[in-house]
């Protein structure tokens, strides 16, 4: 994108808001007389405001695919904000693209995408440029791709607007800097109301429900007030340089939010990437937490890639372990018990993609406490 727009995929460009609401205007009209000759209709049903900022043209043309396949579950106008960072210093300028997807002979819902690229210091401008394109008397989804700047105009002017802030901590350079941030942002709001996520907590679905699933077996439940240690496997590249542990700290943040550990000192780095803390547990016993990067064949980087859960209980020691086994489709969970296996059973890991993710998302306005309380609990690592 920063040598020049793509039409066929955005849009003809169009001179300001109003020409841009006129070229929209046309495009329903030439939607619904499609649909006509096809002998079906099309509707146009917007439930909400979906605004993406992005500064990388991958993760805007990312947004602009998720967005356009969630029309049918969630019809919104899509706004995709590209803060062309790379012209900073040069005059400011604001080039206006909108497209309407022509719908398939199944889909019977309009979609509406448009296209802002910011060139040159525009910060003071972004938010003027996105709020007359807002459908009024719907709800904002703000989602921010890539890290979000921790003191910038646009970013504090976009999140006045929004009702629920998306941030997906896997494109974050520095995970441990960055989820702080995030939690004293869901914390303070900044004496705004809006709700706030992370795509990665959305990944972490299945492998929580699989930790949890462990004590619904009434023999193994006193463990949960006897965890000794915590390992967590998190997925590099083949050179160990692609550091992305945003997943495992999640999860730790989990099982302290949940259990109610308090930390006993910050993240310490460890071997190869890793990380190496302490935490304490309700009664003052130690819990030694261990994040570890491992490389494995199918595993994406930053993908969680095993948990295992130590607890010494009646004399004897459990080992909870979920490891991705036969293959990365799969977990094999199972319990140990001084060294002998009393469970184990393999299980399908879904595999869900940024669409599934947002689509989970995107039905939640309000706050997601659990997601909240780990970010608190991330915090007195930091």
């Amino acid at each position: 994108m920063t040598t020049g727009i793509d039409e066929a995929v955005w849009g003809a460009p169009v001179p300001s808001i109003a020409a841009l609401e006129r070229e929209l205007a046309r495009l329903r009209r030439a939607a619904g007389a499609h649909a006509k000759e096809q002998s079906h209709s099309v509707a146009r049903a917007t439930v909400l405001n979906l605004v993406v900022y992005a500064d990388r043209d991958t993760h805007a043309l990312r947004a602009a695919r998720a967005t356009m396949r969630l029309s049918n579950r969630h019809p919104s106008r899509a706004i995709i904000v590209y803060g062309d960072r790379e012209r900073e210093g040069a005059d400011v300028a604001v080039q206006l693209h909108c497209h309407a997807p022509r719908p398939e002979e199944s889909s019977q819902v309009y979609y509406e995408q448009i296209l802002a690229r910011v060139r040159g210091d525009a910060d003071d401008r972004v938010a003027s440029v996105v709020i007359p394109l807002l459908v009024p008397d719907l709800p904002v989804f703000l989602w921010w791709t890539g890290t979000p700047p921790e003191e910038a105009r646009r970013f504090d002017d976009l999140l006045a607007i929004a009702d629920r802030f998306i941030v997906d901590s896997s494109d974050f350079a520095r995970p441990d800097r960055t989820l702080p941030v995030i939690a004293a942002l869901a914390a303070t709001q900044r004496g705004r109301r809006f709700g706030v996520t992370d795509l990665n907590w959305t990944r972490l679905t299945p492998w929580r429900e699989l930790v949890a699933g462990f004590f619904d077996v009434e023999a193994w439940r006193p463990c949960l007030d006897e965890i000794v240690g915590v390992r967590v496997g998190f997925g590099v590249d083949m050179d160990g340089r692609d550091i992305h542990p945003s997943q495992a700290l999640l999860l730790v943040g989990w099982l302290a939010s949940r259990l109610r550990w308090r930390s006993k000192g910050s993240l310490a780095p460890s071997e190869a990437g890793g990380l190496l803390f302490e935490m304490a547990r309700r009664d003052g016993a130690r819990v030694d937490i261990r994040i570890r990067p491992r490389f494995e064949r199918g595993i994406e980087p930053g993908d969680t890639s095993g948990i295992r859960l130590q607890a010494r209980h009646a004399g004897s020691l459990f080992e909870f372990v979920l490891k991705r086994a036969p293959d990365p489709h799969h977990v094999t969970a199972a319990v140990v018990v001084d060294g002998a296996t009393r469970s184990i059973r393999v299980v399908p890991l879904p595999s869900a993609g940024i669409e599934d993710l947002l689509r989970e998302e995107l039905a939640i306005v309000g706050n997601d406490h659990v997601f909240e309380e780990a970010l608190h609990a991330l915090v007195t690592l930091a």
